[in-house]
């Protein structure tokens, strides 16, 4: 589906050209980037204490629902109504939960080191395994074994991937719930297709999964599930 590629690839993580260009330019000035730590070429100081890094090894523990969260935090935001993971805002929110220091530590640093630390979270929200827009089955980077609540002959089951196929039998019906769901749920109807609420509701619908199955999901699986249910998919 030509289009859909071309699309797909305008509204990835990466969102620009400059993204990736900061990212190669960081490595060219050996900037170590990996394993979720970014390390600094000059130190930064916060409250007294320098810091010639920062580490955001707890994105591996953060699933969609932190991705929700901070969607809803940030809702009073213009900026974050386009594309919220392309924001500094997201950015600084992400690596408060990642790292367990406060926003101000984030909120305060130099512009350089805060597109350092946005580019690796974008970096590692980057899915491995891609969607296959022939089949609507979204693959999981990893096996996900859903501990929710919601449907107990599911429970402790584990999966390698989820057929959303069914997501393409959804009417305007349906849509108007999924609103309607959303605003129940604290955002605005706008950019729905933006809103990972939303992504996690119709996502439901067409599976018949609940969407706590959805919201538990590692946080690199977003993006993949966001577009794998955007109705222009089924067309």
């Amino acid at each position: 589906h030509p289009r859909r590629s071309k699309r797909s690839d305008l509204i990835s993580w990466k969102f620009s050209r400059s993204t990736v260009g900061r990212l190669i330019l960081f490595r060219e000035r050996n900037i170590k980037m990996g394993n979720l730590t970014v390390k600094f070429a000059k130190p930064y100081k916060f409250e007294g204490t320098e810091y010639d890094e920062v580490n955001l090894s707890g994105m591996d523990g953060m699933t969609i629902q932190d991705m929700i969260d901070i969607q809803k935090k940030l809702a009073g935001e213009i900026a974050t109504l386009a594309a919220v993971e392309a924001t500094t805002s997201f950015a600084q929110e992400v690596a408060t939960k990642a790292s367990g220091k406060p926003v101000e530590f984030f909120k305060l640093m130099p512009r350089a080191k805060i597109k350092q630390v946005q580019t690796e979270i974008l970096n590692n929200l980057n899915a491995k395994v891609k969607n296959d827009p022939k089949t609507h089955v979204v693959k999981f980077d990893n096996a996900y074994t859903y501990n929710g609540d919601s449907k107990e002959d599911i429970k402790g089951k584990t999966f390698e991937s989820v057929d959303l196929s069914g997501v393409g039998e959804l009417n305007t019906m349906s849509e108007s719930m999924a609103e309607n769901r959303m605003v129940a749920g604290g955002f605005s109807p706008v950019n729905t297709g933006r809103n990972y609420l939303y992504v996690c509701i119709i996502a439901s619908m067409g599976t018949g999964y609940p969407e706590d199955f959805f919201t538990g999901l590692p946080l690199c699986e977003a993006a993949k599930l966001r577009d794998a249910v955007d109705a222009d998919f089924f067309e």
